[in-house]
Parts: structure tokens; sequence; C-alpha cells
């Protein structure tokens, strides 16, 4: 069948991020999405209003069920919300040490509200060591270093553990975006694109989502990076906006569209 990426993420019901992003960038891309629910979420198009973790144990339940009957190729894990789940997921991954993994260290949302308790920042780094990529923005890797100056961040996460990390610059001024791909012998690839007007609810999921399809088709890390920030670039530029107010939700599959090559 199709190579099959595990997703551990949150529901949101507008449909714009968390497992509905990971289901149709990773079918788009020619893989099947197997999901295990972290948490359901209050949020629409603008905004978080709160959520509500699954328990670890169930957590733990999903994924064995689905470990033990597909053949899994890559991991994605985007919100956890707390660092009980993260802890669990890490047994996870310990017991799956040859599957690739990307982590989404998903904090707080684009547009506003938290998607995790306080003790989650620490359980991602339990995570690191574990994980084949990490893609933070940069308010995200600012945090998790604890640090302000980026250059001394990318080292500080790696010296948690980070072996590769995508750091996303959506977040920083300016009109052009620029991504880094870090690994332990410097810089591996950087892109550049010109920055879209709006903002747009999912893109990290998707990012991050493309990414593991990638790698789950058997790319390299860098092939994979490459595709998965071209399929960005589409999904958003042809994003639907619900109203004035909202955020851009992207197109990520249409109709009739064939997968990639």
């Amino acid at each position: 069948m199709r190579p099959v990426v595990l997703c551990f993420s949150g529901l949101d019901p507008s449909g714009g991020a968390g497992l509905q992003a990971d289901i149709e960038s990773i079918a788009a891309l020619g893989c099947h999405a197997a999901v295990v629910c972290t948490a359901l979420t209050v949020q629409d198009s603008q905004q978080v209003y709160g959520f509500e973790a699954v328990s670890p144990m169930l957590i733990r339940q999903q994924a064995n069920a689905v470990l033990a009957d597909l053949r899994v190729a890559a991991i994605k894990l985007g919100m956890l919300g707390s660092g009980a789940i993260a802890r669990e997921i890490a047994l996870i991954l310990a017991a799956h040490p040859d599957i690739p993994v990307v982590l989404d260290p998903v904090l707080t949302a684009n547009s506003g509200g938290s998607l995790a308790d306080d003790d989650l920042a620490q359980g991602l780094l339990g995570l690191f060591p574990l994980t084949t990529v990490i893609t933070p923005n940069s308010i995200e890797a600012r945090r998790l270093a604890e640090l302000q100056n980026l250059p001394s961040t990318v080292q500080r996460l790696q010296d948690l553990g980070a072996r590769h990390i995508l750091l996303k610059g959506g977040h920083e001024a300016g009109t052009t975006i620029i991504n880094q791909l870090h690994g332990t012998d410097g810089l591996l690839h950087e892109s550049q694109s010109t920055r879209l007007p709006g903002e747009y609810h999912g893109s990290g999921c998707t990012l991050a989502s493309a990414l593991a399809a990638g790698l789950a088709r058997g790319l390299s890390l860098k092939a994979a990076v490459i595709q998965a920030e071209s399929y960005v670039q589409t999904v958003l530029a042809r994003a639907d906006r619900p109203h004035d107010s909202g955020q851009y939700l992207p197109v990520r599959i249409l109709p009739n569209e064939s997968s990639a090559s």
C-alpha cells in the first residue's frame, strides 16, 4: 500500500490545522495518514479558545493498535499538549527506533492562544534525541532554548539532542522568509521565499506533515525539505479566506488532483 505516516496531533474543528492538515497534506503527497488524536481543541480560523488533552494511556493504545497493524514508514508529531503525553510518546518512539520522526514543537497557535500546558516545553526536550528533525519557528526555537540569538539558539537545541533542525523564519521581520536546515555538520540547506499577504492557519502543520510524507517515501532529508517547502508555497498561494478577520485556510487538495510523482 501507500507509505504510512503515523501522526500525533490535535483535532482542530475549523479544519485548518492539526489532524486534518496532516491527513490532507500526506494524502496529497501520495501517502496514507494514520492518526492518533492527542487533544480536542476549541478553535476557529481566528483564535484558540481552549483544549482538553487525551489521556496518555489512550494515546499509547491508539498508537500501538496502528503500529501492530500497519507498516509505518514515518512518524509526525504535532500538538502534544502536555509533558505527560510527550513522555508517553518518548516510550513509543524508543520502541521503534528505525522509523524517521518529524517533530513540530507546537506551543501556541499562529492565531493566538495556547496549545500546551506549562510542562510541555520540558517534555519536548526529552523527545529531541528520538527525532530525525524538529521544525520550530523562530519563536518556538527561542522559547525551547531559552535564548534570543538565533545562531546560539540552534546550537543550544543541538546540544539538547536535536540532530537536525528546520528553523522556520516566517515570524521574523521582512518581506522574505528564510528557512534553514541545520545538522551536526552545519547549515545543510537554506531557502528564501517571498512573504504572502495575510496570515495562514495550519501552515506549520502542513510543512511538517509534507516533510514526513517525503521521508516515508524514501527521500533524503534535504530532498524531503525541498519538496515540503514547495508544496507549502503552492497550497498557501491558493488558500481560502473565510471572512475579513479570519486567517487563510490552505487548500491542500484540489478536486481530481493526482498524487505527487
